[in-house]
C-alpha cells in the first residue's frame, strides 16, 4: 500500500519548474550545458542569448542530467505525462495517470526517493560486470598461454616424429608394406565372405520362396496339405536364418614403441578392439587380460605405461629399467648406475626418475641414446615420488610438508606447502593433486597445497577400510585415482569427489600385496606386486 506522501505525490503530480521564470507550466526542455529545466517561452529566449545560443537544449525526457536528481522521461502510455513516480511492487516507473489506472493500491513513491538506491545498485552491478569482464580476460589469457604451450608441445612432438621417421624409414618401409598387405588381405577376405554370405542368402530366399509357393498350393486337397506339412516339418529346420550374424569386426591399427629390437611393435599391431570411452568401474565386469613375472621375487616399485601395450617397470634392488608388453615379453632394457624408484614420462622420448636410496637428485633418461643426466638437485629435500601435469610442470614428493615444483628443464619454480607429509603423488588434469602421506592417508589438494578433501576409507558398498597400507598412487585420463592397498590385496578407485572408492579386484584373481599401479592409454590397469607378478586388468 502506498504511503500518504506517495498518494499526494501521485494525485498532485510532481512537476518541474523553469529555472529562469520559476513557472511550472510547459517545462518541456532541458539545457545540458547549464543543467537547467526550461519552459517553452524561456527556451526560445535561451537560444537567442549571446552566451547560450549554442547550448545543447533537448527535450526534458532526453536530458543528460549530471546531478543526483533524476530527470523523468515522458510516459509511453500517457503522452504529455512524465514518469516521476516509482512502483516498488512492479519495479517500474509511473506517471500520475498510471497510478490512478492500474497501480492505485501498490506501494509507490517519488522517483527522487528511489533514485539513490537504484544508483547504488547500478554501481554494484557495474562493479560485478567489470569483475566478470576481468575474469573472462584472465581466463582468456590463461587459455592463450595453455594454447601456446599446447602448440609448442605439438611442434616438439612433430619434430620428434619426423626425426624418428628419418632414422627408421629404411627398415620401416618393408614393415609398412607388410601391414598394408595384411590390411588388403583382410579386406579381400571380408569381400569374399561378404560375397559368399550374399550368395548363400540369395539361395536361401529362392529355396524358401519355392517352399512358400508349394505350401500355399497345398490347400487345394487334404492329401497335398498333409504331405506338404510333413515335408516342411523336416525341411524348415535346415534353413537356420536366425543364426548369429556375420558382420565383420573391424580391426584397429595401434602404433608401437620406437626401438630397434621390436621394430614390428614400432610400426604397429592390429587389435580387434580398443576401448576409448570412459567405463564405469564394476568389480564384476573387471577381467584380467594377462599375468606375468619379469624377475622372480623382485618387488615391482613403479609402473609407467607408455602406450596401450607397453610399460616401463622399476624393481627392488634392480639397477635399471625394463620395458614389457602386455603379455610380459621384455622389449627393452636400460642399465643404470643406481636403483630407480619412481618414474614418469616427460614428452615421448624422456623419462624422469627418482632413486631408491633417497637421493636428492631427480634424473633424466633420454631413451634415444639411453643416457642418464641429472635433471634437478632438490636438496635439502629427498626425491621420493615424481609426477608431471598438463603444463609440463614437474612435482616431486619429498616425504615432508613440501612438494617441490620444477619446470620442464629442471629449474625450481616454487614449493607447495601441504598439510601432511607427501610421499606418493599424482597430478590431475584439473590442476589438483592426489597425495598419499607417510601415514597412509590419501587426500586431494589444490594447486596451492590446501587439502580439498580426505578419503577416510569409505567404499561405495557401505563398508569402510581401516589400517590400509597404501603405495604408488596413479590416475587415468578421466582423473580417477587408483591406489593399491598391500594390506588388503586390493586396488581402490576414488570417485571424482574423493569421498568414496570402488574396489577393483575380485578375490578370484588372487592379486597379492599390490605395490604399484599404472593406467595405459587404453584404460587397462597394470598392477605390480611384492612377489614380482604383474597383472593387466581390463575395466
Amino acid at each position: 500500500m502506498a504511503s500518504n506522501r506517495s498518494v499526494r505525490c501521485a494525485q498532485e503530480h510532481v512537476t518541474y519548474t523553469c529555472a529562469l521564470c520559476d513557472s511550472p507550466d510547459n517545462v518541456n526542455w532541458y539545457c545540458n550545458d547549464c543543467q537547467e529545466a526550461l519552459c517553452d517561452r524561456c527556451k526560445e529566449t535561451h537560444t537567442r542569448g549571446k552566451k547560450s545560443r549554442n547550448d545543447d537544449i533537448v527535450a526534458i525526457g532526453k536530458a543528460n542530467r549530471q546531478g543526483d536528481k533524476p530527470v523523468p522521461e515522458v510516459c509511453k502510455l500517457h503522452p504529455g505525462k512524465l514518469c516521476d513516480l516509482y512502483c516498488s511492487d512492479c519495479n517500474e516507473l509511473l506517471c500520475g495517470m498510471c497510478v490512478s489506472k492500474s497501480h492505485k493500491l501498490h506501494n509507490w513513491k517519488p522517483i527522487e526517493e528511489e533514485f539513490p538506491t537504484k544508483k547504488q545498485q547500478l554501481k554494484r552491478h557495474i562493479t560485478t560486470i567489470s569483475s566478470k569482464i576481468q575474469h573472462v580476460k584472465n581466463e582468456t589469457s590463461k587459455r592463450h598461454r595453455a594454447n601456446e604451450a599446447f602448440k609448442q608441445n605439438i611442434d616438439t612432438m612433430r619434430k620428434e616424429v619426423d626425426s624418428q621417421r628419418t632414422k627408421l624409414k629404411a627398415e620401416v618401409d618393408s614393415l609398412v608394406d607388410a601391414a598394408l598387405v595384411e590390411l588388403s588381405s583382410l579386406e579381400q577376405e571380408e569381400s569374399g565372405a561378404h560375397t559368399n554370405f550374399c550368395l548363400q542368402s540369395q539361395e536361401k530366399v529362392v529355396e524358401l520362396t519355392r517352399l512358400l509357393e508349394k505350401a500355399e498350393k497345398s490347400y487345394k486337397t487334404n492329401e497335398a496339405l498333409f504331405e506338404t506339412e510333413k515335408s516342411l516339418y523336416t525341411t524348415l529346420p535346415l534353413y537356420d536364418v536366425y543364426a548369429s550374424d556375420n558382420l565383420p569386426k573391424s580391426p584397429n591399427f595401434v602404433t608401437g614403441s620406437i626401438d630397434r629390437v621390436v621394430l614390428t611393435k614400432m610400426v604397429g599391431e592390429l587389435f580387434p578392439d580398443i576401448q576409448a570411452a570412459e567405463i564405469d568401474i564394476d568389480i564384476e565386469h573387471v577381467q584380467r587380460l594377462s599375468m606375468f613375472t619379469v624377475t622372480e621375487q623382485k618387488e615391482i616399485l613403479s609402473i609407467c605405461p607408455v602406450d596401450n601395450n607397453h610399460a616401463w617397470l622399476t624393481m627392488n634392488q634392480y639397477k635399471g629399467l625394463v620395458m614389457v608388453n602386455r603379455e610380459g615379453v621384455v622389449t627393452n632394457t636400460v642399465k643404470l648406475g643406481f636403483c630407480p624408484y619412481r618414474t614418469t614420462l616427460i614428452g615421448t622420448t624422456n623419462i624422469l626418475l627418482t632413486s631408491y636410496d633417497e637421493s636428492s637428485f631427480v634424473y633424466k633418461l633420454t631413451l634415444r641414446n639411453k643416457q642418464v643426466t641429472t635433471f634437478a638437485d632438490i636438496r635439502p629435500h629427498k626425491a621420493c615420488d615424481i609426477s608431471i601435469n598438463e603444463m609440463d610442470e614437474v612435482f616431486v614428493g619429498t616425504g615432508t610438508l613440501d612438494i617441490v615444483v620444477l619446470d620442464k628443464s629442471g629449474k625450481a619454480l616454487t614449493k607447495l606447502s601441504c598439510e601432511m607429509k607427501a610421499w606418493s603423488i599424482a597430478s590431475l588434469s584439473s590442476g589438483d593433486m592426489a597425495v598419499i602421506d607417510v601415514n597412509n592417508v590419501l587426500v586431494i589438494i589444490d594447486s596451492s597445497g590446501k587439502t580439498k578433501f580426505e578419503w577416510t576409507g569409505e567404499l561405495d558398498n557401505g563398508q569402510k577400510v581401516d589400517d590400509a597400507d597404501l603405495y604408488q598412487v596413479s590416475r587415468d585420463k578421466y582423473d580417477r585415482v587408483f591406489v593399491p592397498d598391500s594390506l588388503h590385496n586390493q586396488v581402490y578407485v576414488l570417485s571424482r569427489d574423493g569421498k568414496q572408492a570402488v574396489c577393483l579386484l575380485d578375490k578370484k584373481y588372487r592379486v597379492t600385496n599390490p605395490l604399484a599401479v599404472g593406467v595405459d592409454t587404453c584404460g587397462h590397469v597394470w598392477i605390480g606386486g611384492a612377489n614380482g607378478i604383474v597383472h593387466v586388468m581390463q575395466l
